[in-house]
């Protein structure tokens, strides 16, 4: 028997937009940025689990009290190592 595993909700981009208050094309352009959207035809979906990726996807760098970024391990999301991966396994083009 298949386990079945249910959706969180599914927003659509205005309903993200406002979860998230920015404007609609802001979160299109995250979403297919990160990789964190699904597309149906021409409509832009997004679950609670992109919104978390987007969310920290935005986080801002930590600094110290002269303003400058303090030294800290940086987290890097589910996403963003998906994307570093698959840029550096993607075939390079020759130049002709």
């Amino acid at each position: 028997m298949v386990p079945t595993v249910s959706l969180d909700r599914i927003y659509t981009t205005d309903e993200a937009a406002e979860r998230l208050r920015v404007k609609r094309r802001t979160m299109i352009k995250l979403g297919r940025d990160l990789g964190s959207c699904s597309v149906i035809g021409r409509e832009y979906f997004f679950s609670e689990r992109d919104l978390l990726d987007i969310w920290q996807a935005q986080r801002a760098m930590p600094t110290n009290s002269q303003g400058r970024a303090a030294k800290v391990g940086v987290f890097v999301s589910d996403v963003r190592l998906r994307h570093s991966l698959q840029r550096l396994t993607q075939k390079k083009r020759s130049r002709k």
